[in-house]
């Protein structure tokens, strides 16, 4: 009999606790991904604009990334027993990046990287005045989005401007197509503009050390 109040009492008080906690993990507001409307405060433009640094490290934080300035070189080139990671973004002409390769190693660093950084510093750029971010903050992210699409650019030849929103828009609706624009489209519609507006608005000291 004692055994079956103290199983009573024990399944009691593990009833409580398990209910006492479902109401704390319905609270939880979950901080880990930006959204479209936190784009729309001045705490998610700051936050958006942080990431666009934070993303330097995704491509030179990538030493098959960062080996690509240097293997094909009068400094090094690859060894005998390299393999794609190396190979494919050699600038002495070895290199070959197709379809196929894209995949895998460097070549593939900037296209998995510099899509979502875009679509982030668009995001900044239509919604940072609204909340009262200066035209120097603008600035940053619209120097961002010309050096995403210049590396872009000269690693695949022409890239994808409209992200499912339209051109150099903030793409908030998931799509699986796009449309590959031209070299000069993707200098003269994205990387130029983007960087004459920077050069004219970023002051000439930086904002920080």
């Amino acid at each position: 009999m004692k055994r079956i109040q103290i199983k009573i009492f024990i399944g009691s008080a593990l009833l409580i606790i398990l209910v006492a906690g479902c109401s704390k993990i319905l609270k939880e507001q979950p901080r880990s991904t930006f959204t479209p409307d936190f784009f729309k405060t001045e705490t998610g433009v700051n936050g958006g604009l942080t990431s666009l640094y934070a993303n330097l490290r995704n491509i030179y934080g990538n030493a098959y990334y960062y080996n690509s300035g240097e293997t094909g070189t009068d400094e090094v080139t690859f060894g005998q027993s390299a393999d794609q990671n190396f190979k494919e973004m050699d600038v002495s002409g070895n290199g070959n990046i197709t379809p196929s390769a894209a995949g895998n190693g460097g070549s593939s660093v900037p296209w998995n990287s510099m899509f979502s950084n875009i679509n982030t510093a668009s995001g900044i750029i239509e919604n940072a005045t609204a909340v009262g971010i200066s035209n120097a903050l603008i600035a940053e992210a619209r120097f961002f989005r010309a050096f995403d699409y210049f590396l872009l650019v000269q690693t695949y030849g022409g890239v994808p401007l409209d992200l499912g929103s339209g051109e150099l828009k903030f793409n908030i609706t998931p799509t699986t197509t796009s449309v590959r624009n031209t070299v000069p489209e993707v200098y003269t519609k994205a990387v130029f503009p983007d960087l004459l507006t920077a050069v004219n608005d970023l002051p000439d000291a930086p904002r920080v050390t």
